[in-house]
């Protein structure tokens, strides 16, 4: 029964596209465009009269030290004459003001970091148990893309170890959930519930799960990107969380592109290999990387992986073995160094913030049990 509710609700789950959602918006901004393209015309009239008066009582009425001439009435006549003057071009200039504010605000107010308060820590510590003392990395995306694959890869766990998160072609995680990392001994990996379910609709998903808190998100998507990836980055940008867009499944669709594609017999397996990984980028940059440019979201941040690949690579590092050609690493190699670098960097920068901040500080202080080394330890 539960394997069945299980795959009904995989089956609900939300089908709009990052396409979508860039045709629905701009439609809408469109709209607003020729609305505000109406109005502007509908008002000129009344604004082209208005002006010439308001500018002479505007003038005539100053302060005696704001005075031009130092007369009320040369004031007026002056502001009366300036009115005349800038009349024409005034409904042109709001027409410009709402045109930026339709296509530009949004964006602009994106990238002033939200504040993250003292109860918005204090439930995310409630809620997740998150442990401030430590590195935590959400792991999220669309059902069935999957996420846990990308974090069993990056533990170096096989599907078969015992503390390796549970694998499935339907929603099989349910609750966010917590590893540790065996080599990196203060990073913490949450594996969070598949966005976009009737079990975990996107409008809340941000907020439920506090993402705000997390220091960083890894977006797992397979072959395009969906509406509700978009939001969750849209909504960590205000939070000022980076995130890191991954294609997992990179070893699949390659696979299928050497199986499709008529490859000259000359050509070696390695070459093969090559040839489809290239093919492979060229797609991803029409398609994902322009959807991510459109919605102006950090296109440095996206990564094509493996899984498979990336556990088996985490593998070698953990036994101290060489890292062999046969491997076929796309990006899983920079995906790990990036994404640990950031961590430090983010740590380092949060704690010269909080102290030129004691709000913040002193919640920090209140919530957190400083870790002795800000670095991620190799134990």
């Amino acid at each position: 029964m539960g394997a069945q509710h299980s795959i009904i609700a995989s089956a609900k789950v939300s089908t709009e596209t990052a396409n979508d959602l860039w045709r629905k918006e701009s439609a809408k901004k469109g709209f607003k465009a020729a609305g505000a393209l109406g109005a502007a015309i509908l008002f000129a009239p009344a604004v082209m009269l208005a002006l010439p008066f308001v500018g002479a009582y505007e003038f005539g009425t100053a302060l005696e030290n704001e005075l031009v001439t130092g007369y009320p009435i040369m004031d007026g006549v002056i502001g009366g004459l300036f009115g005349v003057v800038v009349s024409p071009i005034a409904p042109f200039y709001c027409f410009l003001v709402s045109i930026q504010e339709i296509f530009e605000l949004k964006y602009i107010h994106e990238r002033n970091p939200r504040l993250i308060d003292r109860n918005y820590l204090k439930r995310a510590e409630g809620m997740l148990r998150l442990d401030f003392s430590h590195y935590n990395v959400a792991i999220t995306g669309c059902p069935g893309t999957g996420k846990s694959s990308i974090l069993n890869g990056l533990l170096g766990y096989k599907e078969n170890n015992a503390k390796a998160a549970t694998v499935g072609e339907i929603e099989t995680t349910l609750e966010p959930k917590f590893y540790r990392h065996p080599i990196l001994n203060t990073l913490y990996l949450w594996d969070m519930p598949g966005v976009g379910t009737p079990r975990h609709p996107t409008e809340n998903f941000f907020e439920n799960y506090c993402l705000g808190a997390f220091d960083a998100i890894i977006l797992v998507f397979d072959d395009r990107l969906m509406a509700s990836d978009i939001d969750i980055a849209r909504r960590a940008r205000k939070y000022d969380i980076p995130v890191f867009f991954v294609k997992n499944k990179s070893d699949l669709s390659i696979a299928k592109k050497i199986e499709r594609m008529k490859i000259d017999s000359k050509l070696d397996k390695s070459e093969q290999w090559a040839l489809a990984v290239s093919q492979l980028t060229v797609e991803i940059k029409d398609t994902i990387y322009k959807n991510m440019q459109q919605f102006g979201l950090d296109t440095n941040h996206l990564y094509i992986v493996s899984a498979n690949v990336l556990r088996d690579f985490v593998i070698l590092v953990r036994d101290r073995k060489p890292v062999h050609e046969q491997q076929k690493l796309i990006h899983e190699k920079v995906l790990i160094t990036n994404l640990l670098d950031t961590l430090v960097e983010r740590k380092d920068k949060e704690s010269s913030t909080t102290k030129s901040n004691s709000n913040v500080a002193s919640v920090k202080k209140s919530l957190r049990k400083r870790s002795r080394s800000k670095e991620l330890v190799l134990s």
